[in-house]
């Protein structure tokens, strides 16, 4: 990852990702507040279908859903 610029510095990382890991951070998390029993491949898949996304690889996907949300978390303590 390049070298951020201390201005930048302030911002969580979570905002720094594109915009599909970003939809599909929030469009799983959305769906398991919802419906508590769906799984996590299962909304990954409501996310593809929603978006019309047919090729991205679901382990990628679920790599970059845990990425974001361990991103996340950490930006929420501090």
């Amino acid at each position: 990852m390049p070298k951020s610029k201390e201005l930048t510095k302030c911002i969580p990382k979570i905002y720094k990702r594109n915009a599909e890991n970003i939809g599909l951070f929030f469009f799983v998390n959305a769906q398991r507040q919802i419906v508590p029993a769906v799984t996590l491949e299962q909304a990954i898949w409501n996310f593809f279908r929603f978006t019309g996304i047919d090729d991205w690889d679901i382990d990628s996907a679920r790599i970059t859903f845990h990425q974001i949300q361990k991103e996340y978390y950490e930006d929420c303590k501090s």
